[in-house]
């Protein structure tokens, strides 16, 4: 029986064979032994994760996700989202922007049970910042919020209006938004949404607001603010922050070259200069331009792992991928990149995400092989963004994945 629902799954969805290489260049010719590859894993998804349930034996019914626990019952997507470890998305999260083109890029995660243990926070277990990027329209980059139960269906939060940063003033693709980041404080019960400000070849700024768990915001607060230089070298770009304690933070940004930079602060509010970390993707397999980041505390190991979006030296930004980077707890400046390759890269031809992966975020559970939950934004090359959501272990890739 689990054949034949196999055999008309197959047939209805065919579609999905065609992604299984995630090679923009593949011509997408399957081969037997490709199928049969395929055909077993799916079966075997199908089996223990019971990602769908065949009626008549041809009709796909989309179930809730059996990968994350939602505190209740959600609405059906309209489309199936399929996972392999680290393989792309076969299809996008569906994402409410204030614009309604539903086009979402730097997503910024926290899931409440898994972080904090706490069953929801606000009515819910998730929380995302991101930013409506249509068709790299900049004016519309303004962080905004949106909660889930399960973390695959998301809603614009109760009583909170997007976005909760308008575009600054000025001229319309010189001065917008960007990069948020979202971070909880637990001592003040507090979300703490960061993002940046610039404006064209004049400054960059860092801004902070809190929100309560009844949805209250603050005023926003300048953290610092970054004067270019008559060069315009060394950016303030995608800030990722970590709270180690009450009186504890720490701040990573990037510079738009090779070099990331560390601040320190008491509070997350008044911030210490930047201070250079290492540089690992200097050399690695040929030299990458880091260019987006997200970072969260791995505490079994006493690390801080990254999310890395960025580029080979000898490429440019549509070569955008997703890789891995780690520092000591006790040395958060000395970053290594231990992997052999790249989480993920563009998808196949036909995909949602072939044109390039971008700022992503991540949740990490622990166990014997901690699982890293990741959704990633990326474009298409029609140039529309949205954020897609995958799942794996680092073991994963350290044994399959090959030198670039």
């Amino acid at each position: 029986m689990l054949v034949k629902k196999m055999l008309a799954a197959f047939k209805s969805n065919s579609k999905v064979l065609k992604m299984i290489n995630p090679d923009p260049s593949s011509t997408n010719i399957i081969t037997r032994r490709t199928f049969l590859k395929t055909f077993i894993g799916a079966a075997a998804g199908f089996h223990f994760f019971g990602l769908f349930s065949l009626k008549n034996d041809t009709e796909l019914v989309r179930h809730q996700p059996a990968l994350v626990i939602a505190d209740e019952v959600q609405s059906p997507q309209p489309q199936p989202i399929i996972n392999k470890p680290f393989i792309n998305a076969f299809n996008h999260i569906e994402t409410p922007t204030y614009d309604r083109s539903g086009q979402a890029v730097h997503p910024s995660v926290i899931d409440f049970k898994t972080e904090y243990g706490i069953e929801t926070w606000g009515e819910f277990r998730y929380w995302m910042v991101f930013t409506p990027y249509p068709n790299f329209n900049s004016a519309f980059e303004n962080p905004s919020l949106l909660v889930s139960k399960d973390g695959l269906t998301w809603i614009d939060p109760p009583n909170i209006k997007n976005p909760l940063a308008l575009k600054p003033l000025g001229s319309l693709n010189g001065n917008y938004n960007s990069d948020p980041e979202l971070v909880y404080d637990p001592d003040q019960n507090t979300l703490i949404l960061y993002w940046r400000e610039y404006s064209g070849n004049v400054f960059e700024k860092i801004w902070v607001k809190k929100i309560s768990s009844d949805y209250k915001q603050s005023d926003k607060i300048l953290c610092f603010e970054k004067a270019w230089d008559y060069k315009k070298t060394g950016l303030v770009l995608s800030p990722t922050v970590w709270r180690k304690s009450a009186n504890e933070w720490y701040m990573w940004t990037t510079d738009g070259n090779l070099t990331m930079h560390l601040y320190a602060s008491t509070d997350g509010i008044t911030w210490s200069s930047g201070q250079p970390c290492s540089v690992p993707w200097d050399t690695w397999n040929g030299g990458y331009i880091p260019w987006h980041i997200a970072a969260k505390p791995n505490p079994i190991k006493q690390t801080i792992d990254f999310l890395v979006a960025g580029w080979p030296k000898q490429g440019t930004i549509k070569d955008c991928q997703l890789l891995y980077a780690t520092a000591p707890m006790s040395q958060p400046k000395e970053i290594t990149m231990p992997l052999l390759g790249s989480l993920l890269v563009a998808g196949a031809s036909d995909q949602w995400d072939n044109g390039y992966i971008y700022r992503s975020s991540f949740v990490l559970e622990p166990g014997d092989a901690p699982k890293f939950r990741i959704w990633y934004s990326a474009c298409s090359k029609e140039k529309a963004w949205h954020i897609g959501y995958t799942e794996g272990t680092l073991d994963n890739i350290t044994s399959n994945t090959q030198q670039t």
